[in-house]
């Protein structure tokens, strides 16, 4: 903070306080030169058992707050704020407590940091992996011909839950949901519902445009499980394709097509490698591709071809042109790639990694292949 001019910080965000404090309690973490006290506002005994910050007061009110900010003289400084995430009312509020500060958005600054894990967020990056590849096997076990969508979204998720899987995944966004990851069949694979420019089920109602709806599948159906794990907060990714009965060449050929672009996309993720220069290389391999023109869309593209992890669904950086971040080792990210073809469906795959020094490891051990089942 301290190289941007920022004297204070204030974080309310839940997965920020998570980050620094241990909690996901409503409470205020301020972080001055002199200060790192964690304000409650509820559950001050679950504060006492969770936080990692000893320094704890059992009043979450602005007005102490700003009290303590301006013991420090730190009244007329600039001040760091989730600007990014908190709501618009709190930040009034917030401005009217402390009327002579500065306020300057400090996410930049935690995202960053929150990119690169530590030794103990990536054993819980490895556990949250180990329950897709349970969930990916119940796929296997339970699709069949004549199942609904939702039905099949229910037996993963259950196997998902049965794995301490939290239940719920956060998106640094005010404007998206996700549930357990994104489920479907057939042609609701072939629209974009809005979640992202990737495939994702077109939901049960609109008012929930993503994952499983209530279509009955079918033989010859392409069936996406796009699942989550998310433990101890932490999440990964893997997606798994499926045809229901046995694939036919133009299936198998996209799905060869598409491992061969994300080997390549693989092979050049290394330290210090840019990733707006992974994603080039990823659009280069996928121009020589028969279906190229089907990579990531046919109307709306995507324009990534992968994404950070951590204690949010994608995170920064996004493998893309226009994200000028840098690969560092330990940084968790995702490939996430597919060919998207009208009257016909999609395939995707999608695999978690952390950076190593000389390149990556896979953290899903789900094998990378189209399942042909109910044959």
């Amino acid at each position: 903070m301290a190289e941007e001019r920022i004297e204070a910080a204030l974080l309310l965000y839940s997965r920020d306080l998570l980050y620094y404090a241990g909690v996901s309690l409503p409470s205020i973490l301020l972080i001055t030169p002199r200060t790192a006290r964690l304000y409650v506002r509820r559950a001050f005994g679950f504060a006492q058992q969770d936080s990692t910050v000893r320094d704890m007061v059992q009043d979450g009110s602005l007005r102490t707050v700003a009290e303590q900010v301006r013991s420090e003289k730190l009244g007329w400084s600039t001040i760091g704020l989730e600007l990014d995430v908190i709501p618009a009312e709190l930040f009034l509020k917030i401005r009217e407590a402390l009327p002579d500060a500065t306020f300057v958005n400090v996410s930049p600054l935690i995202i960053a940091q929150r990119m690169v894990k530590d030794a103990d967020e990536l054993k819980l990056v490895r556990v949250s992996a180990s329950m897709i590849d349970k969930a990916q096997r119940r796929a296997l076990e339970v699709i069949h011909e004549g199942m609904n969508e939702i039905e099949m979204a229910a037996e993963v998720e259950a196997e998902l839950r049965r794995n301490k899987h939290e239940g719920i995944l956060v998106n640094r966004r005010f404007d998206a949901y996700t549930m357990y990851g994104m489920i479907g069949s057939g042609e609701h694979l072939t629209r974009f519902a809005g979640f992202a420019n990737v495939a994702s089920g077109v939901g049960l109602s609109r008012a929930m445009r993503i994952s499983a709806g209530d279509r009955i599948m079918k033989r010859g159906d392409l069936v996406m499980i796009d699942i989550t794990g998310c433990y101890h907060g932490y999440i990964t990714d893997v997606t798994r394709p499926y045809v229901i009965g046995e694939a036919s060449k133009k299936q198998r050929e996209i799905f060869e097509e598409l491992c061969k672009v994300e080997d390549e996309i693989f092979a050049c993720i290394r330290p210090d490698v840019p990733v707006r220069e992974i994603y080039e290389k990823g659009v280069q391999a996928a121009e020589k591709t028969r279906y190229g023109k089907y990579f990531m869309g046919y109307e709306e593209k995507g324009r990534f071809v992968g994404h950070g992890l951590g204690l949010e669904l994608d995170e920064p950086p996004v493998i893309g042109p226009d994200d000028p971040t840098i690969i560092e080792e330990n940084m968790t990210l995702v490939v996430e790639i597919n060919t998207i073809i009208p009257d016909f469906g999609t395939i995707k795959v999608e695999d978690s990694f952390m950076v190593k020094a000389n390149g990556i490891e896979l953290l899903s051990k789900t094998e990378r292949r189209l399942f042909e089942v109910d044959k």
